[in-house]
């Protein structure tokens, strides 16, 4: 047996969290873009891992916890990451002939399509048909054109990944967006930045650990330590990547977020009053500098103590300006 959802809808984006909820709330008649959907779904964090289990040792992550459950819990709509005991397929493949998307948890490493030598669990897609015949599921994912099929085995290993960095189990939301009435965005949207606001100031807990603004002062604290790391080159070049490249928009999540504000402020004045998309983009140009000079950093012959410095510096400064944002939006929104 096969079976696809008919107008199934894909839009290629920048980060793979929002642009599966963006896809989903297309499908079911809400044309929000990508940066909506992420500020929605309050997708702003920062974790800093300090662990030699992991590869690397040292490693930072910019998006916070539970951003799909977050944005349907700020639509009023009960949601909650599910664990799948049997068989994941027969519950993609149930859901599926329902016409309800399922959106799960992956590890790229075992996607063949990204053909990458390095884990990364935690990818989320959209999933929207299946072929028996064939065994293979139908995900939608982020910057990739269509559908792309993933067989049978490759989802099962991609979604019970134990890398140690963020172990999965097959987890799974059944997205039943159409038998829940969705209130007025103007409400909608400072409830959703006023929590981020909050769990970044509180702290989050996550698999990845702790995530909130304290956790970027104390990177700047233990940054400098990265010269005695055997894997100091990698610990720096992963967070370049995970802060510029790996579909974070190019600013560790905070353009992203600065273009939620920005749309957001025809919605609801007072962000507009308030310069939080003003303040949104320095915070982002500064994130930008930094992941250039851990990219410089890692391409240095050994660690630059100099260089780690003033990476030290720049990471403190974030956490004061981060620390500003957050205050204000509690105070004023």
């Amino acid at each position: 047996m096969k079976k696809t959802i008919q107008d199934w809808v894909h839009v290629p984006g920048i980060h793979c969290g929002s642009v599966t909820l963006r896809d989903v709330m297309t499908y079911y008649g809400y044309n929000w873009s990508e940066p909506m959907c992420f500020g929605i779904g309050g997708g702003l964090g920062f974790y800093y891992t300090n662990r030699d289990d992991i590869s690397p040792t040292r490693m930072i992550f910019v998006r916070g916890p539970n951003m799909e459950t977050s944005f349907f819990d700020n639509l009023g709509i009960p949601t909650e990451w599910k664990h799948a005991d049997q068989n994941v397929i027969d519950i993609i493949r149930a859901c599926i002939d329902r016409d309800i998307p399922v959106i799960i948890q992956t590890d790229i490493y075992y996607l063949a399509y990204y053909n990458s030598l390095t884990h990364f669990p935690g990818h989320v897609v959209s999933v929207w048909g299946y072929d028996d015949e064939k065994e293979t599921v139908l995900l939608a994912d982020t910057q990739f054109a269509g559908l792309k099929a993933v067989d049978y085995t490759s989802l099962k290993s991609s979604m019970a990944s134990k890398d140690p960095s963020n172990p999965l189990d097959n987890n799974f939301i059944e997205v039943k967006v159409g038998t829940h009435p969705i209130g007025q965005l103007s409400e909608i949207i400072p409830q959703a930045i006023r929590r981020n606001a909050r769990r970044m100031i509180e702290g989050a807990v996550g698999k990845r650990g702790e995530s909130g603004v304290r956790m970027i002062k104390v990177m700047s604290e233990d940054i400098t330590s990265w010269i005695d790391l055997p894997d100091w080159k990698w610990s720096a070049r992963f967070g370049y990547q995970v802060i510029k490249k790996r579909g974070v928009g190019g600013a560790g999540f905070r353009w992203i977020y600065r273009d939620f504000l920005r749309e957001a402020e025809n919605i609801v004045p007072l962000l507009k009053q308030l310069r939080l998309s003003e303040k949104m983009d320095a915070i982002g140009s500064k994130w930008s500098s930094l992941a250039l000079l851990l990219k410089r950093i890692s391409e240095g012959d050994a660690p630059d103590g100099s260089l780690l410095c003033k990476a030290s510096k720049d990471a403190y400064e974030l956490w004061e300006l981060e620390s500003e944002f957050y205050a204000t939006v509690i105070e004023k929104v």
